[in-house]
């Protein structure tokens, strides 16, 4: 552990003890949000009566509990015993009643400071987040700490996003009205005109959110509510709320782009949302409250353009040189660029919805992963546009794939894995095809060689060549004779890494490319500087089945985290030797006698890409 991450935590504590920290938990702290329906919004429980099934879907997303109070059903961590110590310092947990607390402790239990209390959660679905009530303060602090639904664990937080680490941390407090609130509440205003305090309609995403303030809409159909049907059929259409399905496609977008979405601030814009909110409201159009970002310095308005030049708004924290959108949570941008969305109808509701007809609960489940429209996970997604290609022979003739395998996914090859967020790989939203001319200028993996791992890009160019007479460009020895993955691995810069860490784990990857050549590109990711590299890379070594238990400990030091992979998962792959049919070998670096071909790996793994990054998901 570094001096100045020991500093940081140690502040952490003695700032929480000089606000005041006190086992009195104060119930109506200035930090933690107040709900107000105001401005026309009246809750999602005004919604149930009339909507019942579209209610209860919407109960089943994470949508609803993308923010809670911390109550008995929205924690999902067991609040008992104490976390693992991150740099020095550790939490003891307890529960009263209905309510959580979190203690500061020392390694050896020595208490820091008093209790305080856990006052909302954020995430339900990949992992939670809690927030800590500060008696005297007007923010709410971060527990350091975060409960990882899938590895049932206490992982640090910062290991979560792709960040330098330790040295360089995401500030702890201050997070949620400056940031999150924005698009994990619905109606959120930081500073209300009406006691300076922070106020939400609602927390989670809620009815109004997409449907706009229900007020008016309410009052209406009490109006209408001892009318027959052929009555109310009569009446002017209800204006009053807004269906995203009755917009026009780009309108529609706009609805989920308003979270879903790059927005820049002035210092203008800022003060005003500060104030009174977003003016956005669904069926509005998103520019006239805000400034969309678009990836490329070019393609912005010139107010954007300034915010760019003076570093207020990073590009490539969030975008590759040529626009494609890098990280998630931002796939309205990466709609924009889509031909499907500029020259069709093509919109977010096309392959998603929010309220699915089922209510089987194991279909809803599914359903709430990613709230997709039933088959939108496969070709069924585009060939309800391009039907041509519904026909067996021309899809096959077109992907030049057998119709049963991943290659005749239209999906992998126009939307491939190239968005990072949440530890792994998300699909890209802007729809393309593969192109190694773009690859090689922007260094976004390319969807053949994401799947064809053990390939490489001279490999994937003759291909496009010689299917769909794409020029091949001008590559170099390394292109033309080593494996993409492998390459981007051990050469590419921090992203790159953590995409192909992802990779290493995908099965369709992993069953098109074997995989007894891979754990020695495992075992260098799990040694990477960057804990959320690390992270993917553990969990896709677990594919293994040899390695199902696998585990890394995220709140030691590096030094020891590295002696770990050392004398375990790499010390055997080395003991047992690598595999490799004789045509990929070359290509994966491994020789006859299953040895790792020392000389080019160290070549490769010197020229790694040591750019300090930080993706902003």
């Amino acid at each position: 552990m570094t001096q100045s991450s020991r500093t940081t935590w140690i502040a952490i504590v003695v700032a929480l003890a000089a606000l005041g920290v006190s086992a009195k938990w104060v119930a109506d702290s200035a930090a933690v949000p107040t709900r107000r329906l105001d401005e026309g919004y009246v809750g999602s429980e005004a919604c149930r009566a009339c909507h019942a099934d579209n209610h209860a879907s919407w109960s089943a997303s994470y949508h609803r509990r993308m923010t809670q109070e911390a109550r008995p059903g929205a924690v999902l961590a067991p609040f008992e015993g104490t976390t693992p110590a991150l740099e020095a310092v550790a939490w003891k947990l307890s529960r009263k009643g209905d309510e959580y607390r979190a203690e500061p402790v020392a390694p050896d239990g020595k208490s820091l400071a008093a209790p305080t209390r856990v006052a909302l959660t954020t995430g339900s679905h990949h992992y939670q987040i809690y927030w800590l009530e500060v008696d005297g303060s007007a923010e709410l602090a971060q527990l350091p700490l975060v409960w990882h639904l899938g590895e049932q664990r206490w992982v640090p937080r910062r290991s979560m996003f792709l960040a330098p680490t330790p040295d360089s941390q995401f500030a702890e407090t201050g997070r949620w009205a400056r940031t999150c609130i924005k698009c994990h509440t619905t109606n959120p205003t930081p500073r209300h005109p009406a006691d300076e305090r922070t106020h939400v309609a609602e927390f989670g995403i809620s009815c109004e959110a997409c449907h706009g303030p229900g007020a008016a809409h309410v009052a209406l159909q009490d109006e209408r509510k001892d009318l027959d049907r052929d009555a109310v059929r009569a009446l002017p259409a209800d204006t009053t709320i807004t269906n995203p399905r009755d917009l026009p496609h780009d309108r529609s977008s706009e609805v989920c782009g308003q979270c879903h979405g790059v927005r820049a601030m002035t210092p203008e814009i800022r003060s005003a949302w500060e104030k009174d909110g977003f003016a956005f409201r669904p069926g509005a159009e998103l520019a006239e409250s805000s400034i969309v970002v678009r990836g490329t310095p070019e393609e912005n308005e010139p107010i954007c353009r300034e915010l760019i030049g003076a570093g207020s708004i990073r590009l490539d924290e969030l975008f590759w040189s040529d626009g494609h959108v890098r990280v998630s949570g931002r796939e309205y941008n990466g709609l924009l660029e889509s031909p499907c969305f500029q020259r069709g109808d093509m919109s977010c509701i096309s392959c998603h919805e929010m309220h699915p007809s089922t209510r089987e609960p194991a279909a809803l489940a599914k359903w709430a992963n990613d709230q997709l429209r039933s088959g939108m996970d496969g070709p069924r997604a585009c060939l309800q546009c391009h039907a041509e290609y519904g026909a067996p022979e021309r899809l096959r003739a077109h992907t030049h794939h057998a119709l049963d395998s991943s290659g005749s996914d239209c999906l992998n090859c126009h939307m491939p894995y190239t968005t990072y967020g949440l530890t792994k790989a998300i699909r890209d939203h802007t729809i393309t095809s593969p192109s190694i001319a773009a690859t090689l200028a922007t260094g976004r993996p390319d969807a053949c060689n994401q799947c064809h791992l053990d390939r490489t890009l001279a490999w994937a160019a003759d291909q496009l060549h010689t299917w769909y007479d794409h020029p091949r460009p001008t590559l170099d020895a390394d292109q033309e004779r080593t494996a993409a993955s492998v390459t981007w691995a051990l050469s590419g810069d921090a992203g790159q890494r953590a995409l192909m860490a992802w990779s290493f784990g995908w099965a369709p990857a992993r069953a098109v490319s074997g995989t007894g050549w891979m754990p020695f590109v495992l075992s260098t990711l799990m040694q990477d500087p960057y804990d959320a590299v690390r992270f993917i890379a553990t969990r896709s070594a677990r594919a293994d089945g040899r390695h199902a238990g696998l585990s890394l400990d995220l709140t030691l030091p590096i030094d020891q985290q590295r002696l770990a992979v050392r004398s375990g998962y790499l010390r055997d792959w080395q003991s047992r030797g690598l595999s490799a049919t004789p045509a990929q070998r070359e290509a994966v670096l491994v020789g006859e006698d299953g040895k790792l071909d020392e000389t080019r790996f160290r070549a490769l793994y010197g020229r790694v890409d040591g750019r300090v990054m930080q993706l902003a998901e």
